[in-house]
């Protein structure tokens, strides 16, 4: 019986990984990149700009102005789909829409004879708003003929939500070191803040021909519960040069591993499994694993960059590139969940489990790379594009299971700058596309079955995900 126990705990546990999902895997999902080009200050080289740079510090001091800056996704839409995501015909869809102000900045100079330019930015990043559900009714011979003859009536149910927002606050200090020569680094705080909760239920009506009055019979179940939340507080820092020569402007930015400042976070995980009767052995199984876990420890480790760019000057336009360097990162637990009282049996008695419960994230050194176009059109109105890739950083043989975006993004931006003495007015158009034709499915309900404990045996299915947005950007220049 203990090792008829066991081998149903194996296949459970083995299904947690699918659910414990919370995590963005890309760099370049915000707009303030190295490649947004409509963003105030996002380039790593000078884009005539109008005077608000926190990327890469060392552009601050190529401008004789005191700026302020307000930027925000007026509006943005993401939508995701997941194509016969539980089952043959049930997508898993999930739309979103959010208005989040995005970034405040200010930069002022001190000493006119030898400026110093300091900087200061709050930047929001909204890196994933998911909720989805879904549902199966069917009947289908779901448990085995030797107890349950026939079809039973079956449901199935999955629930997701997930949530991840990132904070920055940054101080920056840039210098002239030479006529074209400028330097600077910026110390940046980042706080991030992420939840997730998930549920499947699978749930079959046993058959029971001997006994045709019984209106209550025995219900087949299995019902998987996870929720996680944890916030993450770090710190980093930002090395930055910049060399202006006539129409050529080059950038560099060293950014570095982001150290621990605070860390905490919770776990919640239920399981309950009843009434499933083994076709081989014909052992009845009913299993209670649940566990609430707070105070505990994370980690979020972000690698070392490198980003360069480049921008030409011709006439009245500039074409601006960009790219950043992403170092590895070995795989490593974010969330470690005390397993020791999380299974219990019907004795009372505790059985190990190795490491299942654990959120992970390991990811693979990538290059992003970026193009921007600009052309001023008149004195007032200068016209603005750029377009960036963002490639997923996961490595998908042993860390996929723990994210959620298992694609490569497309980023395209589009819009213009309106000028005046005191101030400038920038807008956009945000567009992004993903797919990925090899999602793994989190639960499969059209092959659920008591061999399997009623979790299906999961498949790959098309996934995409589009997203459109309004960008806004206020600089008053004093």
């Amino acid at each position: 019986m203990k090792k008829q126990t066991a081998l149903f705990l194996c296949v459970l546990l083995s299904f947690i990984p699918a659910l414990l999902k919370a995590q963005d895997s890309h760099y370049w999902t915000s707009n303030f990149s190295p490649a947004g080009f409509l963003t105030p200050g996002a380039a790593v080289a000078n884009t005539r700009d109008s005077g608000i740079v926190y990327l890469n510090p060392a552009v601050m001091a190529w401008s004789d102005k005191t700026a302020t800056s307000i930027s925000s996704n007026v509006y943005r839409f993401d939508h995701f789909r997941a194509k016969n995501g539980v089952a043959n015909g049930k997508d898993l869809v999930a739309n979103s829409t959010r208005i989040i102000p995005q970034l405040i900045s200010k930069t002022f100079k001190l000493n006119k004879e030898d400026p110093l330019t300091i900087g200061f930015a709050l930047i929001q990043n909204p890196l994933m708003d998911l909720k989805t559900s879904q549902r199966l009714d069917k009947r289908a011979n779901v448990l085995d003929d030797s107890y349950s003859p026939g079809s039973e009536v079956y449901v199935g149910q999955y629930d997701s939500e997930a949530q991840v927002t990132e904070t920055y606050a940054q101080i920056s200090v840039g210098k002239r070191i030479s006529r074209k020569l400028a330097a600077g680094i910026t110390l940046e705080g980042t706080l991030r803040n992420a939840s997730v909760s998930q549920s499947m239920t699978s749930r079959a009506l046993y058959n029971t021909p001997n006994d045709p009055d019984n209106i209550f019979p025995p219900v087949a179940g299995n019902q998987v519960i996870t929720k996680t939340d944890y916030t993450y507080a770090g710190v980093r820092l930002k090395f930055g040069i910049a060399y202006d020569s006539g129409r050529h402007h080059w950038g560099l930015l060293l950014s570095s591993p982001l150290a621990k400042l605070y860390s905490r976070g919770t776990f919640i995980g239920d399981i309950n499994l009843s009434n499933l009767i083994d076709p081989e052995s014909k052992a009845v199984s009913d299993l209670l694993a649940s566990t609430r876990q707070t105070s505990l420890r994370a980690k979020w480790k972000m690698p070392l960059s490198l980003a360069g760019g480049y921008a030409y000057d011709y006439g009245k336009g500039q074409i601006y590139l960009s790219a950043e360097y992403f170092a590895a990162v070995n795989s490593y637990t974010i969330l470690k969940p005390d397993e020791s009282s999380f299974v219990k049996t019907g004795n009372g008695s505790k059985l190990p489990v190795t490491g299942e419960l654990n959120l992970r994230d390991g990811r693979k050194s990538i290059l992003n790379v970026g193009i921007g176009y600009s052309r001023e059109i008149n004195q007032i109105f200068t016209l603005m594009s750029s377009f960036r890739t963002d490639f997923n950083y996961l490595d998908q043989k042993s860390d996929e299971t723990g994210h959620v975006a298992l694609w490569d993004n497309y980023h395209v931006q589009i819009g213009g700058n309106f000028k005046r003495r005191k101030f400038n007015l920038r807008a956009g158009l945000l567009l992004s596309y993903g797919r990925n034709n090899n999602y793994p499915q989190p639960v499969n309900f059209d092959n659920a079955t008591d061999k399997n404990q009623l979790t299906g045996e999961t498949l790959t299915v098309p996934a995409k995900y589009f997203s459109t947005g309004l960008l806004l950007s206020y600089i008053h220049n004093f």
